[in-house]
């Protein structure tokens, strides 16, 4: 069981950094590197999707090539299933991060060691990655040349709601003290609440975490199962009214009921982060052993409001 920071505004600190798309501050929000976001109003939109198609036949009977098959061997979903209708996807078939992402950049509060930068998110192969790796153009700014920067994504502005359906495809390198999450977030950016459904503390990549953070004193509900979470694999969370569903690879493998299941707009989160030594009991730190480059491949990610 870990402890999250509370949320520090950043004001006009430059600890708090701000963020590439447009003008944000960001600053740290748990112990666990969670940035946080100053979001503008939400505007609910038509889903957007990025879609694989088959070869095109052109007018000369020649095919043009199909686009790449999804790295992951699994592809993205596609309509709704029962009980739910898609309103949020991306499948990273392009060669950069689309609008409806926000790049994180920044120190995260709470951990001296690590640092976000957008230039370590990139988009190829149909796939998001997110690499850790000691950055120089970045020792100005982080803990210095012995700082693993990492780097985050947020829905926010693009997409929020209350209650859904979410699927998120993805592996990780080998490499203590490379942390992963992938989570919701208040929109409004009061915490807790707070919904971890994928998660590691950056020791083995054998465990994942999911957790239910609420209220002023931070209690946890927290679940844990046995995965290799450097194979390919899609990990989910169902959030209804006072209850969370855990799914991995389409089967649900862990559930909590509680009154204090948020019932406020979320925007979905995907980071990384490198923790320096000695700032967290449950955090692993690197170290000798830890690879120079540790990425987080992300095949594509799907969410679904209740119908």
């Amino acid at each position: 069981m870990h402890r999250r920071a509370k949320i520090r505004l950043a004001g006009l600190a430059l600890t708090a950094a701000s963020l590439l798309c447009g003008g944000w501050a960001v600053a740290a929000a748990r112990l666990s590197s969670h940035p946080v976001h100053r979001h503008p109003v939400h505007r609910h939109r038509a889903v957007h999707r990025r879609r694989r198609y088959a070869p095109l036949q052109l007018r000369n009977g020649t095919s043009r090539p199909a686009p790449t098959p999804d790295p992951s061997g699994v592809p993205m979903p596609t309509g709704s299933p029962r009980g739910w209708r898609e309103v949020f996807s991306d499948d990273f078939s392009g060669s950069s991060l689309d609008w409806q992402w926000t790049a994180y950049r920044g120190r995260p509060g709470g951990d001296p060691g690590g640092f976000f930068d957008p230039a370590h998110v990139t988009v190829s192969g149909g796939q998001l990655v997110i690499s850790a790796y000691r950055d120089p153009a970045d020792n100005g700014s982080d803990a210095g040349p012995s700082t693993y920067v990492t780097g985050g994504i947020s829905s926010s502005p693009s997409f929020a709601q209350t209650y859904g359906k979410y699927l998120v495809r993805f592996r990780m390198d080998p490499g203590r003290g490379i942390a992963l999450a992938v989570l919701l977030w208040p929109q409004t950016n009061t915490w807790p609440p707070e919904i971890d459904f994928a998660e590691d503390n950056g020791s083995d990549r054998q465990t994942n975490y999911a957790t239910l953070h609420f209220g002023a004193g931070n209690t946890q509900v927290q679940r844990t199962e046995g995965v290799n979470l450097t194979q390919w694999h899609t990990l989910g969370v169902q959030w209804t009214p006072g209850k969370l569903v855990y799914t991995l690879d389409g089967g649900v493998w862990a559930d909590v009921t509680n009154t204090n299941v948020p019932s406020v707009p979320m925007v979905l989160d995907i980071q990384t982060q490198g923790w320096a030594c000695g700032t967290s009991t449950w955090e692993q730190c690197p170290n000798a052993g830890t690879p120079s480059r540790v990425n987080l491949d992300v095949a594509w990610v799907v969410a679904y409001a209740p119908s």
